[in-house]
């Protein structure tokens, strides 16, 4: 093949042409050795340079501080390099000695001190990285030059072009060498090319011949030259033949034409090369023979000895995944008492540039009079022009030349306009910024810091202006994220960031960006992984971060500037602060976490997962988590998209209020510190035995109430201490706020002394009095153990009282909850005034609707009897619980409600009401479902219980308001929370679903006609 744009206007002397066909064998032999290993099952794969030898010819020209970013058929060039037989021996082996640690494939190559970097596998995106070291050799005003190479296929990536455009705006020190074997695995590649496409100036590339090892030689010196001289990058385009299969796991022969390749080892270089040598005489043929043999044998001899070496350890998976997190220096930045979130980032910008010589800042429209389009930036490039620059338009590029800026040693701080734009990068982030430290085994690292505006809350920014996306960059392994809501929180972060030895991404809330907020006078370096303690609480801990948490603090202010809530701001999503909100689970039993990122995968689920993970976490919840989140769903331009798709005010109280009006009730719930025994008052309580027959003492407590009430006031206490008593009798009598509620004893027995009087405040599970029993009921409470996970012994203890599991009859309750618009009610009572004169009640608008699903689904007009599911199609009635004077509680039934018309069921309807409230009660036997609300007190969603013989209760919350999503003027829609707990024995959530669907819908197409 003819060369192009080359003359061959050097020679190398006898004595570097006999080395370099040494090293040029040294390869050949290693790739044999390599595949006759892998033949016999003693490695795990293999990927040869055999027919690229000739490229070791480039590295002759290179010095020792140059740089080089080979691909992985370059095993010649880094031979040449200084990479030993024995180096490439323990990377085939995957030894703890070699390069990677034993992490990376071979072919892989890396040398700290060759300054041969890591090579990762994704093809091409080695190549912006290269950029980044040229760029900071050329900083540096040093005369140092970085080797890129890579395959003809790679020359069809972006990152290829990037590079090439990068390289040339900077006039970066670079020389780029396409080695061309014409086949991408199976793929022909001549004429999809660049070249052959004409996509790249032929003129400014040196086109070689790579079977001629001497014009490869002198087309890296001219290259190389060029680069050094000031004049920018070089290109290199070389005509290679692949000896081998693609790889260890690839057999040619299935697709490339016999006669193919036995014609191409015509053009063997290490033949050829040998041949001039001797044809020269500088070498005989008797010595080449002899040296073939003699380089041979030392190789076997390296790779016997390679394979005799430590394997790595299984505990040191995640060595080297990060660098140490060593405290960051003072900072000496100055803050108003009230300040900006972006001028707070710009004084530590100018503070860093001051303070670190090696910092760098990158970005698009960074650079003044701009100073990035939030300004975080303003300054900078006027008080240094070579460290403050505007990039292209082009994420890869800012993400690749950042980490290859950072492992050259320079201290990258570059700017994604906003993250949303991120995803062109997205290569860069997880192939190499993440795992560089890690598959380099700790001989390369990237201190960088990526920050990018992030989030919505700002109307109108749509797909692209909107994401908040912390969880995309905290699932990957080796990078870190935080995420500040406050400008002192902003300033101490980076400054951190920038002090620290590992890749940190900053997401920085758009929506808090321009706010003022109080601040401190000094900027403290903060240790990522560290939540703030925005408030501190007892009842419930509240988890969050970034715009989230003025938007909970808003909430809370709005609900009531007591509430018991602990709020922590997470601040630092990886690393994140476990320990903090374990600490404060423990202490309160309650989670809830607000987040602006999608639900699925995030960031709110992990905390989660961990926190019920962990036994001494989950043994004192006393409810079950609940995240407040957007949906799975992306923000659209017109605001009302954006507000119905992302959390509010309206969401997070409603959370509130279910966490703080319910209690789980389990095994596991306790204050009892890591692995200590859970018991019950009956294991702690003292044993008598009278008559050699068995007896036990139990404990009388405080049963569920109902509804999420958790509190009650002790009216009367009807049994005197030391008093017989049987099973059924009332022992005492507790009012809440909407029943007087019997507190009955489940067993016979004799009452100890009470631990509570009347007029005493109660909660639920609270212990009231002993009961002393015998005979069968004794040996019934002696509750076997149960041994968790890890070995550790729990008692078994009771999570309702008996009495409670009773009167329930061995139901298992499931609910669900769905949001139903309101205006259709609304219209109707309107019309209702108009043309009736009275106004007609929610209550019996709401009670029709649920008939008419009654009617569509048999199941939920059923009623249980026993272990029977009964349904009568001729009759079923339906129930509405009824306040009566003293807050006691009632429930009125509609009889037959399935046999009447509209007319009918409302005057029904209203006179059982009446009727129930008069003391006039009827049977509730036949009742199949009934109705809850409680919306006198404003409650806008609880949990109701079921009581047989119903199957299900369904409560029905107070109306509260939410941006319509289907206004075009973002005014906002009345709904109500619709809660049905069933009976999971007979009814599962797909039918359960489908009932509330339909009870949702009759309320939102609600007519009087």
């Amino acid at each position: 093949m003819p060369n192009e744009n080359l003359e061959m206007s050097s020679q190398l002397d006898p004595e570097t042409r006999k080395s370099l066909l040494r090293v040029l064998w040294r390869s050949r032999l290693g790739d044999l050795r390599e595949q006759s290993l892998i033949r016999q099952g003693k490695g795990w794969f293999h990927i040869s340079g055999m027919g690229h030898e000739a490229l070791a010819g480039i590295a002759l020209h290179l010095e020792a501080d140059d740089y080089a970013f080979p691909y992985y058929r370059d095993r010649a060039f880094c031979t040449q390099r200084g990479m030993s037989d024995y180096d490439l021996a323990l990377a085939f082996y995957a030894k703890r000695d070699s390069s990677s640690g034993g992490r990376q494939l071979t072919g892989h190559f890396s040398d700290r001190k060759l300054n041969i970097w890591s090579h990762p596998s994704p093809v091409g995106v080695h190549l912006l990285p290269a950029c980044g070291a040229a760029w900071g050799i050329q900083l540096d005003g040093k005369p140092n030059v970085v080797y890129a190479s890579l395959g003809e296929a790679s020359a069809r990536q972006g990152d290829f072009y990037e590079a090439v455009c990068f390289a040339k705006e900077r006039k970066l020190p670079m020389v780029f060498v396409v080695q061309d074997n014409r086949i991408a695995i199976s793929t022909s590649t001549t004429q999809t090319n660049p070249i052959a496409l004409g996509v790249l100036d032929r003129s400014e590339w040196i086109r070689v011949d790579g079977s001629d090892v001497e014009a490869v030689a002198e087309a890296g010196r001219v290259a190389v030259e060029q680069a050094r001289s000031g004049q920018g990058p070089a290109f290199i385009w070389c005509d290679v033949e692949r000896f081998s299969n693609h790889s260890s796991a690839d057999d040619q022969r299935m697709y490339r034409a016999a006669d193919e390749l036995e014609a191409m080892h015509e053009r063997d270089p290490i033949s050829l090369f040998q041949s001039q040598l001797i044809a020269d005489g500088i070498l005989t043929e008797a010595e080449a023979t002899a040296q073939e043999e003699k380089l041979r044998e030392a190789i076997r001899a390296e790779y016997r000895r390679a394979n005799g070496q430590t394997d790595p350890l299984g505990e040191e998976c995640a060595l080297h995944l990060t660098g140490s997190a060593n405290p960051a220096p003072a900072a000496d930045i100055q803050l108003d008492a009230s300040c900006r979130m972006l001028d707070a980032v710009n004084r530590t910008f100018h503070a860093a540039m001051d303070a670190l010589p090696d910092v760098v800042f990158f970005g698009e429209d960074i650079a003044d009079p701009k100073g990035g389009v939030f300004n975080l930036t303003k300054g900078l490039s006027t008080k240094d022009p070579e460290r403050a620059v505007n990039s292209p338009l082009a994420e890869s590029t800012i993400m690749g030349v950042a980490v290859g800026l950072a492992s050259y040693g320079k201290r990258p701080c570059f700017e994604i306009q906003f993250v949303d734009f991120i995803y062109p990068g997205w290569n860069q982030l997880v192939s190499n910024m993440a795992t560089l430290r890690w598959r380099s085994f700790g001989q390369w690292k990237c201190p960088l810091v990526i920050y990018a505006p992030c989030g919505g809350y700002l109307p109108g920014g749509a797909l692209w202006h909107s994401q908040a996306g912390e969880a995309s960059f905290a699932r990957v392994p080796g990078i870190r994220v935080v995420v500040p809501s406050t400008p002192g929180d902003a300033a101490g972060l980076f400054w951190t960031a920038l002090h620290g030895e590992d890749p940190t991404i900053i997401l920085l809330p758009k929506h808090l960006m321009w706010a003022e907020l109080p601040a401190p006078k000094s900027v403290e370096a903060i240790p990522l992984g560290q939540a703030r303690l925005v408030r501190s609480g007892e009842l419930l801990t509240l988890v969050t971060w970034g715009n989230c948490v003025e938007l909970v603090e808003e909430t809370l202010e709005a609900m009531n500037s007591n509430l018991d809530v602990e709020l922590i701001d997470l601040r630092s999503i990886a690393p994140w602060d476990k320990e903090a909100v374990a600490a404060s689970v423990r202490k309160t039993g309650r989670l809830l976490i607000v987040q602006e990122d999608n639900i699925s995968a995030s960031v709110g689920q992990m905390i989660v997962a961990e926190m019920c993970s962990d036994h001494t976490v989950l043994q004192c919840l006393k409810t079950p988590p609940v995240i407040v989140s957007k949906d799975d769903v992306h923000v659209g331009f017109n605001p009302i998209y954006e507000y119905a798709a992302l959390p509010d005010q309206a969401r997070i109280t409603a959370a509130l209020d279910r966490l703080l009006s319910t209690t789980l009730e389990s095994s596991l719930q306790s204050k009892a510190g890591a692995m200590e025994s859970i018991q019950t008052p009956i294991e702690d309580s003292m044993t008598a035995e009278s008559n050699n027959a068995p007896s036990a003492t139990k404990m009388i407590t405080v049963p569920i109430l109902g509804e999420g009430i958790r509190v009650a006031r002790v009216v009367s206490i009807l049994k005197e201490a030391g008093e017989a008593v049987k099973a059924d009798d009332p022992l005492c009598e507790v009012e809440t706020d909407k029943a007087v509620f019997p507190i009955e004893c489940d067993e016979d027995g004799i009452l100890g002394e009470w631990l509570i009087a009347e007029e005493d405040e109660v909660s639920v599970g609270q212990e009231l009095v002993p009961l002393q029993m015998s005979g069968a009921a004794a040996v019934a409470v002696k509750a076997a153990p149960v041994v968790a996970a890890g070995g550790a012994v729990l008692k078994k203890t009771a999570g309702l009282s008996l009495e409670a599991v009773k009167s329930l009859q061995g139901i298992i309750p499931a609910t669900i909850e769905m949001t139903c618009r309101w205006e259709a009610v609304r219209d109707a009572r309107l019309r209702s005034k108009e043309t009736s004169g009275g106004t007609l009640s929610i209550a019996t608008m709401a009670a029709w609707a649920v008939v008419q699903a009654m009617h569509k689904h048999e199941r939920f007009a059923s009623i249980i009897r026993g272990e029977e599911l009964i349904y009568d199609p001729d009759r079923f009635d339906l129930g509405m619980a009824v306040a009566l004077p003293g807050d006691a509680l009632e429930t009125a039934v509609v009889k037959s409600a399935n046999t009447m018309e509209w007319d009918v069921f409302t005057d029904v309807f209203n006179n059982s009401l009446r009727r129930t409230r008069h003391g006039e009660v009827d049977s509730k036997n036949r009742v199949s479902l009934s109705i809850s609300s409680m919306g006198a007190y404003n409650v806008r969603s609880a949990i109701p219980i079921v009581v047989p013989p119903s199957v299900a209760t369904i409560f029905i919350g107070a109306p509260y308001t939410l941006p319509d999503p289907k206004s075009k003027d973002g005014s906002m829609m009345e709904v109500a929370s619709l809660v049905l707990t069933f009976d999971h024995r007979w009814i599962n959530g797909v039918g359960a679903a489908a009932f509330l669907s339909e009870v949702r819908k009759g309320i939102e197409r609600f007519d009087l006609v």
